[in-house]
């Protein structure tokens, strides 16, 4: 038994020295491969365009505007517009008004204050997917800084009115009508 025994550890070492040579894959090839890569595709030459500078048609002396001819056009224009619409259906309150530069004066709803930005950023994202035009701007107030919500701007106050109705029925708030401002303006 003992021969046994030291004859299967003999026959152990010997595979565990034997066994990693014959099995290292030296003098195995890999089986060829035939890779074939085909030709990157040809792009289209990009287009290149020139900048060119605009021209300005007030600029130059091309433009000859025939007085009469303006004139006979407008007195067309007119006659239509009276002939198709009754001159005293004008309501003033529906025309834009303008301010001391000649410009419409404008009114945008404001539904809210905010001093947290993502608040905002979610009533406005609401408003838009209404289909409305939102956006946001920062106002002063003795709380400090804060982000406004806006809708608008329309140029009618009867407009405004409605809008105002409109959006504090639909979301619960009491919106109120402030004039409409460019950002950068004091």
């Amino acid at each position: 038994m003992k021969q046994r025994l030291v004859g299967a550890i003999v026959l152990g070492c010997l595979a565990i020295i034997f066994l990693p040579i014959l099995l290292d894959g030296e003098g195995v090839s890999p089986a060829e491969m035939n890779i074939v890569i085909p030709a990157a595709p040809a792009f289209p030459e990009p287009l290149v365009v020139e900048p060119q500078r605009p021209t300005v048609l007030s600029d130059t002396d091309d433009i000859l505007i025939e007085p009469e001819s303006v004139i006979e056009e407008a007195v067309e224009v007119v006659d239509a517009i009276a002939v198709n619409s009754d001159i005293n259906q004008v309501d003033n309150r529906e025309l834009p008004i303008l301010d001391a530069e000649g410009l419409p004066q404008a009114w945008s709803i404001r539904l809210g204050l905010f001093g947290d930005s993502a608040n905002a950023e979610t009533l406005i994202a609401e408003l838009l997917n209404q289909g409305y035009r939102a956006y946001s701007d920062v106002a002063f107030t003795s709380q400090g800084e804060l982000i406004a919500v806006l809708v608008g701007p329309v140029l009618t106050q009867s407009d405004a009115e409605s809008l105002k109705t409109e959006l504090s029925n639909s979301f619960n708030v009491e919106a109120l009508i402030v004039d409409f401002r460019i950002d950068g303006e004091n």
